[in-house]
């Protein structure tokens, strides 16, 4: 990783604030947590495996069609959006908010942070 974990911890409680988020997460594509801010109660493997498990149906979903890889996700629900964003390596941060805040800001702040994490 690039940051060190305290540091990674940092950033996501950082970018948690600035868009209003629910929960934040820097996970590897292959389902590993790498650093969570998680409400209690939510397992963060589970979370981080079945967030790396959505990102990786796009790019097959993608490939399938002959597109490139996705740059990010954003799934929508009733009460809630989680944004997905590929980071630099093999890393993908993930933000959930509340469907009440501006989504193109968050998605914007989210990009921006996504920019500051990598795993190798």
């Amino acid at each position: 990783m690039m940051l060190a974990n305290a540091n990674v911890r940092t950033v996501l409680e950082d970018l948690k604030n600035r868009i209003d988020g629910i929960a934040t997460a820097f996970v590897s594509r292959d389902g590993r947590v790498l650093s969570a801010d998680l409400p209690e109660g939510v397992y963060a493997d589970t979370f981080a495996v079945m967030c790396a498990t959505m990102f990786g149906a796009a790019i097959a979903g993608n490939a399938e069609l002959g597109r490139a890889s996705p740059v990010r996700i954003v799934i929508e629900s009733d009460d809630s959006k989680t944004v997905i964003v590929r980071t630099s390596g093999n890393g993908l941060l993930v933000a959930v908010i509340d469907r009440s805040v501006d989504l193109p800001r968050a998605l914007d702040q989210v990009t921006k942070f996504a920019a500051a994490l990598t795993v190798e």
